[in-house]
Parts: C-alpha cells; sequence; structure tokens
C-alpha cells in the first residue's frame, strides 16, 4: 500500500454554500490528461511543493502561494513533475458533490493501491465512474470514448458500484 497516497480534506462542501473547497495531495508523477468541465470553474491554489497545470494555450509553473483558476469549459491538465508531493487546494464554484465524491473515491483508490502511479483507477469501472462524477469532458481523440465511458458509468450506477464506492470511500466525510 502506498503510504498517504490518498491524501485528501474536505475543508468547505457544497451543503453549507455555493462551493467546495478540498485539501489534496499530487504525488510525484501523478497527472490528468487534457479535459475540461461544463458545470464549474476550479481553482488551483499552492500549498506546498509545486504543480504544473496546462491552462487553454499556457503552460503554469505553480510554487507555494500561486493560484490558477480554471474557467468552465476551459481545457487544462495537471502534472506533478517535481520529486516531492504538491498539497493544494482545490474550489469548485458552483460547488459539485459529485466532485467531491469522486475526489474522495480517487484518493480512497489510491490508498489501496487501486491506481497507478499516475494517480488513474486502475479498474475500469472506478475509471469511468470518477470521469462521470467529475464532470470531466474528454479532448482530442480522447473526446470519441466519452460515450463508451457515460454509458458503462450510468450502467454501473445502476449496479450499485456508485454505493459501494461512496460507503467505502465517503461514509462520515461527505
Amino acid at each position: 500500500m502506498k503510504a498517504a497516497a490518498g491524501y485528501i480534506k474536505l475543508i468547505h462542501s457544497i451543503d453549507s454554500d455555493n462551493k467546495s473547497v478540498l485539501e489534496l495531495n499530487i504525488l510525484p508523477g501523478e497527472k490528468t490528461p487534457w479535459h475540461y468541465h461544463t458545470f464549474f470553474s476550479e481553482t488551483f491554489e499552492i500549498l506546498k511543493g509545486c504543480l504544473e497545470v496546462g491552462k487553454g494555450k499556457n503552460i503554469l509553473h505553480l510554487k507555494q502561494g500561486d493560484i490558477a483558476t480554471i474557467m468552465p469549459n476551459e481545457k487544462h491538465y495537471y502534472h506533478n513533475v517535481s520529486n516531492e508531493k504538491c498539497t493544494i487546494t482545490t474550489t469548485i464554484v458552483p460547488g459539485n458533490k459529485n466532485f467531491e465524491t469522486a475526489l474522495f473515491i480517487l484518493k480512497g483508490l489510491a490508498n489501496d493501491d487501486l491506481t497507478n502511479n499516475l494517480g488513474t483507477p486502475k479498474r475500469f469501472i472506478d475509471l469511468v465512474l470518477f470521469v462521470y462524477l467529475s464532470n470531466s469532458r474528454m479532448v482530442g481523440v480522447r473526446k470519441i470514448a466519452e460515450p463508451v465511458f457515460n454509458f458503462f458509468a450510468k450502467a454501473a450506477i445502476k449496479k450499485g458500484k456508485l454505493i459501494e464506492l461512496t460507503q467505502k470511500y465517503c461514509v462520515g466525510i461527505l
């Protein structure tokens, strides 16, 4: 099992206001592919370490104290290119309960060694549920897989997989 791989803390939930604020770590090498969100903006604040963030046509190299906001429909990615853990807060406006749930599931999977060294869920069904819940829309050639991901995510929800994951990784937190 990876030590403290899945650190995450809920600072502020959509349940009490119009935003979601979570503190989490991003391990060395962890990254997301280019994607965008349609429902909300996402602000990264670097608390410790550094993080590369692709934002539109720009590549930002953020360090402690830096902040970057990604607007709805703006293509972006993040990548910890350093050898140190990066700790950030991510603020979602308007808040989104599914996004909160997705991050807790992702970090729980990491703690159970069910993600690869890039931070991606190893099991296809976990991956499609994460992408679906986090409102992550694919770009480029990956866009053609989006309907397939949505189909399998909805089928997994109907079969109770989301309930299983939330009971394991989110009870008492969200």
